[in-house]
C-alpha cells in the first residue's frame, strides 16, 4: 500500500511557498526525495484559508477559472509549470449522501475503479475523514499487460485518508479501489509530472478476480492509427502494417494490427488478420490478438449454437 509517512509538522506554508520550496529539487520519480517533501505537504494542508481564498478569487474571473484543468470537476488545479517535473492539486471526495454523488453518480469521483498508477504522487488529507480505499499491491514487471491477465494482487487493508495523514503513492506498486468518504472530504497532491506516463501503462484492475480489466492511461498513437485505418489510402495502409510488424513498442504493434482488422468487414478475414499477431515475439500482443479473436468469434459461435 502506499507509504504513510509520519509527519510532526506544526507550522505552515502559503502556496507560493511550497512552489519556491519544491522548485528547489524536487524529483518526483524519486521516493526519498518525495518523502522529504512530506513536511512541506503537510504544512500547506495546516493552513486552513489558503484553498478557500484561491477558489474565492477564481470564482471573481469565471472566463479564466481553472483555464488549462484538463482533470474532471472533481479537481482543483493550483500549480503547474510545464518545465517542472511536478504540478500541485487539489481533490474533492463527496460521500455518498452528497447532492454532487446523488447527481453525477460516483464515475467522475473514480470511485469504485480499481487502479495502479504509473506515477508517484504524494498527498495529504485537508478536510474531512477522507476517502476510503482498499489497498492492494503487485509487480508491474511482472505482468505483460493484456486484458484477463492476473496481476498477483496482494490485498494489504482498508484506510481512509484522514485529515493530516501524508502517503506516497508508487508508481507500478500500489493499487487503490476508491471508496466513498463518509463525509465531503479533500485532499491536496504532490504529482509526478514526467514522461514516464506517456511510455508506460497504467491499468483498471478486477479485484475480484485479481486481473488486468483494461488499459486507461491514453495513448495518442493508438488514436491516431485508429483514423488513419478509418480514413487512409492503401500508402496509409502499408504504413499501418509496416508499424504493426516492426515497431518498438508492443502496444502500438498491437493497436497497428487491431487498426487494420477494423478494415476489414468480413469477420473471417479480420480473425485471419489477427492471427498474425499470435506469432509476435511480445506476450502482450499474442495475448492481446487472442482476447480480440476471442471477440470476434464470439457472435460467430453465438450463431452456430443457434443453428443447432
Amino acid at each position: 500500500m502506499p507509504i504513510v509517512i509520519e509527519s510532526h509538522q506544526t507550522s505552515s506554508l502559503q502556496l507560493e511557498e511550497l512552489i519556491e520550496r519544491l522548485d528547489k529539487g524536487l524529483d518526483t520519480r524519486c521516493h526519498d526525495s518525495m518523502q522529504a517533501a512530506a513536511d512541506d505537504l503537510k504544512a500547506l494542508a495546516n493552513n486552513r484559508t489558503f484553498l478557500a481564498d484561491r477558489v474565492a478569487r477564481e470564482l471573481k474571473d469565471l472566463a479564466t477559472m481553472q483555464r488549462g484543468n484538463t482533470y474532471t470537476p472533481q479537481v482543483v488545479m493550483l500549480h503547474l509549470n510545464p518545465c517542472k517535473n511536478y504540478f500541485l492539486r487539489a481533490n474533492i471526495w463527496p460521500s455518498a449522501d452528497d447532492a454532487v454523488m446523488q447527481a453525477s453518480g460516483p464515475d467522475p469521483f473514480f470511485y469504485h475503479k480499481p487502479h495502479d498508477h504509473n506515477f508517484n504522487f504524494l498527498t495529504v488529507g485537508y478536510h474531512g475523514p477522507g476517502y476510503w480505499s482498499d489497498y492492494y499491491e503487485y509487480d508491474y514487471d511482472k505482468v505483460a499487460g493484456y486484458p484477463g491477465e492476473s496481476m498477483g494482487l496482494r490485498f494489504i487493508e482498508r484506510s481512509a485518508l484522514a485529515e493530516g495523514k501524508v502517503m506516497l503513492y508508487r508508481a507500478f506498486v500500489d493499487v487503490h479501489d476508491q471508496l466513498p468518504a463518509d463525509e465531503l472530504s479533500i485532499s491536496l497532491n504532490i504529482m509526478e509530472n514526467t514522461l514516464r506516463p506517456v511510455v508506460t501503462d497504467q491499468y483498471a484492475a478486477d479485484t475480484a478476480a485479481g486481473v488486468i480489466k483494461k488499459m486507461v492511461n491514453r495513448n495518442n498513437m493508438v488514436c491516431v492509427l485508429s483514423v488513419a485505418a478509418a480514413i487512409g489510402d492503401e500508402n496509409t495502409v502499408d504504413i499501418i502494417d509496416h508499424i504493426a510488424h516492426h515497431h518498438v513498442n508492443p502496444r502500438i504493434r498491437f493497436a497497428a494490427l487491431k487498426s487494420m482488422g477494423s478494415r476489414v468487414a468480413d469477420a473471417g478475414q479480420r480473425i485471419d488478420l489477427l492471427t498474425q499477431g499470435l506469432g509476435d515475439a511480445s506476450v502482450l500482443v499474442r495475448e492481446s490478438a487472442r482476447v480480440e479473436i476471442q471477440k470476434v468469434m464470439a457472435p460467430r459461435l453465438e450463431l452456430g449454437h443457434g443453428a443447432a
